[in-house]
Order: structure tokens, then C-alpha cells, then sequence
């Protein structure tokens, strides 16, 4: 039997029906087109405002329905388990990446003295998050938990002393200027909210580890996560942040194809985020509070739906 050539307009209904699931779309998306098409009528190119806002607003009711199954929620405990071990590894790989581009700038001129203290500081900054991975792997939650909360409390202190402290420059002709630096108040917050969290998913988290991932592959995306991006920094600097992303990019396409590996792409988009950035020119104060009002959001809904799963997550690592 021939197939009847869609129309453009069937392409892109069909389009809009990607919002509700698999299943769903194999037993009803033919009746659904017909009558959207016949909805639609004569000369129509375009799926019409109303109709594209009833088809996303069905799908997402169906899926947030489905989400809160409690025979499905097993899905979103092994998501947050991954998460938690995932979020800590998206902090640490970017600060060493950013060591090796550091390295690599200064090395065919020699370390100065300021280009040295600053890769210092990253490979610094970067190790207690390396720690909270290693720990939460390992399955020593509260142990991973403990150094995450020392961390917060560490990054607060040290930019509160900061900001209280006049920064003293010594200019060449003898002239000594001195700045105040109470405005790294502002920014308080975002340094704060990785070491938070991390603590977060980790409370959340009723036993964090690799889960149905299983250790190797975690083991191999880590190594592929540092390794690729450290290497291409330090053969030519532009290329280390560049390839991060791309790793991070095609690792987050993989996730997506598993539903565990979707909702833990849910559960880590505020530290996606938070390493992001935020908006571009929205101030700290602004990115704060937006960043932490998604933080909490996204946490709690998945705090939520992580509880009460009807079938209990896989306690034992299937990897050998």
C-alpha cells in the first residue's frame, strides 16, 4: 500500500506531538492528527496559536501525570543517586580545565608570579569538590555531605574576611592605592551555590553512586570528561574550553536517551546553570536569586517524586 506524502502542516503537528510520550504517541498520534488536520481546515500552513498551546499543555499534563507514578519513581531515585555523584565531577573538571588552559598560556613565556597563583587557586578550589565525588562514589554520603557543608562554610568566610579587607597596589612611582572591596559582597552568593548544591543532591540522595550507569561507564565518561579537554588545553589553550563543552554536550545527548539519564539532566540544570553563569548583565544580587529560586524548584520537585518509589532502586553496582 502507498503512503500518502504528508503535508508540512502534518510535519509539524507531528513535531508538537514529541511533548507527550513514546507510548502514547504510538496508540494515538494518527487519531490525534486527523484531527488536528481537520481542526485545522482548508489552506491552513500552520499549526494555529491555540491548537500548538492545547498539544504541548496535554503532553505536559500527561508526563507530569506519569512522573508522580509511583511505580516510575525508581527512576527519578537512581537519577538523583547519579546526580549527586555527577554535580561535584561538573565543578571539578571545569576548574582544572581551566588550570591546564592557565598552564598552557604561561608556559612558553615562564610563570610569573600572579599567572602562578592563579592556577594555584584553581587546582585549590577544584580538589574539594573532587573529594565529594570520590566520597559520594565510594558511598560515604555523610562523609561527602560533611565536606561539602565545611566547603560552603570555608568559601563564606574566606570572601566575607575579603571583602572587609582594603586591597593595597603598589604602583611603580611610589604612589600606593588602595581600593575597597565591600562590592564582593555582591557576589557571595554565586561562589556559595556549587558547594550548596552539592550538599543538596547529596541530602536528597538515598544512596549516590553510579547506579544503573553503572561504574565503568562513570569511570570512562570521567576520564573522557578530564582528559580530553586537559589534553587539548595544553596542546593549544583556546581548545580546552571548547572541547569541555562539546564533551559535556554529547555526554548530556547520551543521558537524555535513558529515562533515568533524562530526569538526572533535570535534576542537575540549576548547577548547568550555576557554571553558566546565569543571565548575561543581570548582576550578582539578580543571578543569586534567580539561580537559587531554580535551585529550589528543581530540587524539591525532584525530592519529591524521588520518595515513595513502589520499586526499589538497584542497591548493587550491575558493573563488575
Amino acid at each position: 500500500m502507498t503512503r500518502v506524502p504528508m503535508t508540512r502542516l502534518e510535519r509539524r503537528y507531528r513535531r508538537l506531538l514529541a511533548a507527550y510520550p513514546k507510548e502514547h504517541r504510538a496508540r494515538h498520534a494518527d487519531e490525534m492528527i486527523a484531527v488536528l488536520l481537520a481542526a485545522a481546515g482548508p489552506g491552513t500552513r500552520r499549526p494555529p496559536l491555540g491548537d500548538a498551546y492545547d498539544v504541548l499543555r496535554g503532553g505536559l499534563a500527561i508526563r507530569l501525570r506519569r512522573a508522580g507514578d509511583p511505580a516510575r519513581r525508581h527512576h527519578w531515585r537512581d537519577a538523583v543517586n547519579v546526580a549527586a555523584v555527577v554535580a561535584p565531577l561538573a565543578i571539578f573538571a571545569p576548574l582544572l580545565v581551566r588550570a591546564a588552559v592557565l598552564g598552557s598560556r604561561a608556559l612558553p613565556g615562564g610563570f610569573a608570579e600572579p599567572e602562578a597563583q592563579e592556577l594555584l587557586e584553581q587546582v585549590v578550589y577544584a580538589l574539594p569538590y573532587g573529594l565529594v565525588a570520590l566520597l559520594a562514589w565510594a558511598g560515604r554520603r555523610r562523609a561527602a555531605l560533611a565536606v561539602a557543608v565545611a566547603y560552603a562554610v570555608v568559601k563564606a568566610v574566606d570572601r566575607l574576611w575579603r571583602a572587609s579587607q582594603p586591597f593595597v597596589v603598589l604602583v611603580e612611582d611610589g604612589v600606593v592605592l588602595i581600593k575597597d572591596r565591600s562590592a564582593e559582597l555582591d557576589g557571595v552568593g554565586l561562589v556559595l551555590l556549587p558547594a550548596v548544591l552539592c550538599a543538596a543532591l547529596l541530602v536528597v540522595a538515598s544512596a549516590p553512586g553510579a547506579g544503573p550507569l553503572g561504574s565503568s561507564r562513570l569511570l570512562g565518561w570521567t576520564a573522557v570528561a578530564l582528559g580530553l579537554p586537559i589534553t587539548a588545553a595544553l596542546v593549544a589553550w583556546r581548545w580546552g574550553l571548547p572541547v569541555a563543552f562539546a564533551v559535556a554536550l554529547t555526554a548530556t545527548v547520551v543521558a537524555l536517551r535513558a529515562p533515568a539519564g533524562r530526569r538526572a539532566v533535570l535534576a542537575l540544570t540549576p548547577m548547568a546553570a550555576v557554571i553558566a553563569g546565569g543571565v548575561p548583565g543581570a548582576g550578582a544580587t539578580v543571578n543569586t536569586v534567580l539561580l537559587a529560586t531554580l535551585s529550589a524548584a528543581v530540587l524539591g520537585v525532584t525530592a519529591w517524586l524521588s520518595r515513595g518509589a513502589a520499586v526499589p532502586s538497584r542497591a548493587a553496582d550491575p558493573s563488575p
